[in-house]
């Protein structure tokens, strides 16, 4: 919601400023016509840049909108397991080459365990947790 409020009071610094800008360019168009008067010159000039104030304005309100929206976020999850008190540790080994495995070469992709052997590089999916 705090980044609609910036977008929002850009747009409304946007349009003010743009009509102070357009106001006093007039006044300065205006200043120099026949039944013009110089006054009008200097509240041209003053309109003009109080309106570039405004843009500015609006434009630094975009800019912090926007300086936080990249999601480059990694979110990291952790998982841990309660184990019961009599689980065995045994070594788990590759069902095609027999070759012993360790935690590292068991990977989850897309929720599934996926082994892959560093001897034979074969790649299959544990069908029963591995007990180490």
């Amino acid at each position: 919601m705090g980044k609609t409020l910036l977008y929002v009071g850009a747009g409304f610094l946007f349009l003010i400023g743009l009509c102070l800008v357009g106001y006093g360019a007039l006044s300065v168009i205006g200043s120099t016509s026949t039944n013009g008067s110089s006054n009008w010159l200097t509240y041209g000039l003053g309109f003009g840049c109080v309106g570039v104030i405004f843009l500015g304005g609006g434009a630094g309100l975009v800019y912090a909108g926007m300086r936080g929206t990249k999601e480059d976020v990694v979110q990291q999850v952790t998982m841990k397991v309660d184990l019961p008190g009599d689980t065995k540790i045994s070594q788990v080994t590759c069902r095609n080459c027999g070759g012993a495995l360790k935690p590292e070469n068991i990977k989850m992709v897309a929720g599934a365990p996926m082994v892959q052997c560093p001897y034979c590089g074969t790649t299959y999916q544990l069908t029963e947790e591995p007990k180490w």
